[in-house]
């Protein structure tokens, strides 16, 4: 039986190398050493400081509860 597939991009918390911005807000600064939220998609990497990535997979989470709402309602009707 094949699996089942993933709705997560692959994301993962990784290290800062050398210091730059995060890649959603230029005013918060990665510096080296610090933990970061990484998103991989079509082989490119981006890059974003804790705080935007929480936010990121916040909304993401609600979204998610909510076509999981829509989709249980939609089984329920039929």
């Amino acid at each position: 039986m094949p699996r089942g597939k993933s709705v997560l991009v692959n994301m993962k918390i990784t290290t800062v190398g050398r210091a730059h911005s995060c890649r959603f807000n230029k005013n918060h600064r990665l510096e080296k050493g610090m933990k970061r939220l990484t998103f991989k998609e079509n082989g490119d990497e981006a890059h974003y400081c804790l705080p935007c990535g929480k936010t990121f997979l916040t909304k993401g989470l609600k979204d998610l509860q909510s076509l999981i709402m829509e989709v249980d309602r939609i089984m329920t009707d039929h």
